[in-house]
């Protein structure tokens, strides 16, 4: 078995940090208004939540629950335990999102279980149900039991994306349980406990970069702890961490920020390797970010990151970095081996003052527009040409009248009111054929 099933926590007092949130679900229950609303945990991956929502469910179908803790020797308990019970229904939520998977919960939800209990759901991954598997929802999570305070619907929701869950979700639980992460220094405590119970020898100071490098992740770090033990004769040391964990291509991101061109560019070659180029570009984003928050003295990078190479990264190019950061937090998530070797080559010609050549225009390009110096121009002559068209088109138009008038003269025809010339904004004739030009 796995040390991160293995060691899952049982009960609260197993569970790491979140004590406020622990403390207002125990004492749901032991008040007896734990059926009285659903719940939503909500935080990153591998940080507990489900875990802690297993705990509470056990509490909630506990026959005697203990001050608000399950206690682990009624049949219920035993049975949830035991990954028996059919009073408990978890649903991963990331392959059962559709309404027919909840309108299959909704037919059963007013059935006791065989033992005699109500049923209680857990959604996992909850903000990936459909829209309309969140509205069947809504209804029986309002409703309550006759002459009971108790609601129809008693649901968990575990969620790493709250922002994606339903408003009218959110306000059938209670106040949302944020699962924060764990101190570095606790999670050291739990891990070496953990190589005691395996029979593992370890160095602190790797177990502390392996609770550094997990980024308050426990299920990570558990892992890592297996990982390491497994390929170091049940040792934990810290150059055998360094080496799993690839603590070196920190090292290397670390120089790209401090090399020449020529020597940041082979240095890319050796990182993407190893490392896919969106890892690598997240990556140079955090050193780049950490080079910044040193030389402006707003906070440490952890140990991981090799802080005297980002010093000299920031002594060396100042503010510059931020346009790197900047450039890099636009990359798209799928990104190319090619995309961040040209990130890196462009900001360090840029930064160093070499003049990078634009490329020819050619048809397939947009031209290029090149400013030239404009041609002074005289006023006065300008004016005096275009009076003089003005003039001349006057004339032009004046002697296209007179012929068609001449014309209709000719024909013996009278020009009335309406007459072309009037609607060419000629002189009116005179009947009696006086007038004209």
């Amino acid at each position: 078995m796995s040390f991160d099933t293995k060691y899952r926590p049982k009960a609260y007092s197993d569970v790491l940090g979140q004590k406020g949130a622990i403390r207002t679900l125990k004492g749901l229950v032991s008040s007896g208004a734990g059926w009285n609303q659903s719940y939503l945990f909500a935080g990153p991956w591998g940080s507990g939540k489900t875990t802690v929502a297993r705990v509470l469910a056990r509490a909630l179908l506990c026959e005697a629950p203990r001050e608000g803790e399950p206690c682990d020797a009624c049949g219920s308990c035993l049975s949830m335990l035991g990954g028996s019970s059919d009073a408990f229904v978890e649903v991963d939520a990331a392959t059962n999102s559709g309404k027919a998977d909840v309108k299959k919960i909704l037919e059963e939800i007013d059935y006791m279980s065989f033992a005699g209990r109500r049923k209680l759901y857990l959604f996992d991954e909850a903000h990936q149900l459909s829209k309309d598997a969140l509205d069947a929802l809504l209804k029986p999570m309002e409703e309550n039991r006759k002459g009971s305070p108790e609601k129809r619907l008693v649901c968990i929701f575990a969620t790493t994306e709250p922002e994606k869950m339903r408003a009218t979700v959110l306000s059938r639980c209670a106040p949302a349980f944020i699962i924060h992460h764990v101190d570095s220094e606790d999670i050291a405590d739990r891990l070496a406990w953990v190589c005691d119970q395996e029979g593992i020898s370890y160095e602190r100071e790797a177990l502390l970069l392996i609770a550094d490098f997990s980024e308050g992740h426990i299920r990570d770090a558990l892992k890592a702890v297996e990982g390491v033990s497994s390929g170091g004769n049940k040792a934990i040391t810290l150059s055998g961490v360094r080496s799993y964990l690839h603590v070196d291509r920190n090292d290397q991101i670390c120089e790209v920020l401090v090399s020449d061109s020529k020597r940041a560019l082979s240095l890319s070659e050796d990182i993407l390797q190893s490392a896919p180029a969106g890892v690598a570009i997240e990556r140079l984003l955090t050193a780049t970010m950490f080079a910044i928050s040193l030389g402006m003295g707003t906070g440490e990078p952890p140990p991981y990151w090799n802080k005297e190479v980002l010093v000299r990264a920031w002594d060396k190019y100042g503010l510059q970095l931020l346009s790197l950061a900047e450039s890099l937090s636009e990359k798209p998530k799928k990104a190319t081996p090619a995309l961040f070797k040209c990130e890196v080559l462009k900001w360090k010609m840029s930064a160093e003052g070499q003049r990078i050549i634009p490329p020819t225009p050619t048809r397939a390009t947009e031209p290029q527009i090149v400013e030239t110096a404009p041609k002074p121009i005289e006023i006065k002559e300008s004016v005096e040409k275009e009076e003089e068209m003005v003039e001349l088109s006057l004339m032009e138009f004046a002697k296209v009248v007179n012929r068609y008038k001449k014309s209709i003269r000719e024909k013996g025809e009278t020009l009335g009111d309406t007459s072309e010339t009037n609607k060419l904004g000629g002189p009116r004739d005179n009947p009696e054929g006086g007038g004209g030009s």
